[in-house]
């Protein structure tokens, strides 16, 4: 009888500790109480900044413009625009016989907050990428930085774009 009740704490030891590794498992798993939210390396949204940009360099803006919010706003180096005026600048590249292509992305990710903040979003793309504008035998890289929000249903609310716009100036002329 011994052998037995001592086989049965045994047991329900092992049972108990075993229930606790797997706790403490699935705890480490979860965020940081003071963690507002979390980052991911490649989702639709990081896909969908990609392909606007792709359209929109193309000349493409009536396909590139279905990824906004009618009331999108950018701001461009701190100059708040509409997306309408902000795609106008691709035509006056075009005009001036300047052609424009992201040439790589250094860092894109998706940052997805816990909560929706006061512009009604939880979600916000951030992209580093090299873009080259060229003109006859002249190119010119500027590296940008672009940050996106996006809605639930996955389009554009807000943009910000920060760039160096000096390197710019010779090939506009």
């Amino acid at each position: 009888m011994k052998k037995l009740v001592l086989s049965a704490i045994v047991a329900t030891t092992l049972f108990a500790c075993g229930g606790k590794t797997e706790k403490a498992e699935t705890a480490t798993s979860t965020f940081p109480a003071n963690a507002s939210g979390y980052n991911l390396d490649s989702t639709a949204n990081t896909e969908s900044l990609k392909k606007i940009n792709e359209l929109a360099w193309s000349g493409d803006l009536k396909t590139a413009r279905t990824s906004y919010v009618d009331t999108a706003m950018v701001y461009d180096n701190g100059k708040k625009i509409t997306i309408d005026e902000n795609m106008t600048m691709v035509t006056l590249f075009k005009s001036k016989g300047i052609t424009v292509h992201t040439d790589s992305y250094d860092a894109i990710w998706e940052s997805v907050n816990n909560k929706v903040d006061e512009i009604g979003v939880q979600n916000y793309v951030f992209a580093y990428e090299h873009v080259s504008f060229t003109k006859g035998d002249k190119k010119v890289t500027v590296i940008l930085f672009q940050a996106l929000a996006f809605n639930k249903q996955g389009k554009i609310v807000k943009e910000w774009d920060v760039y160096d716009t000096s390197a710019l100036a010779e090939l506009l002329k």
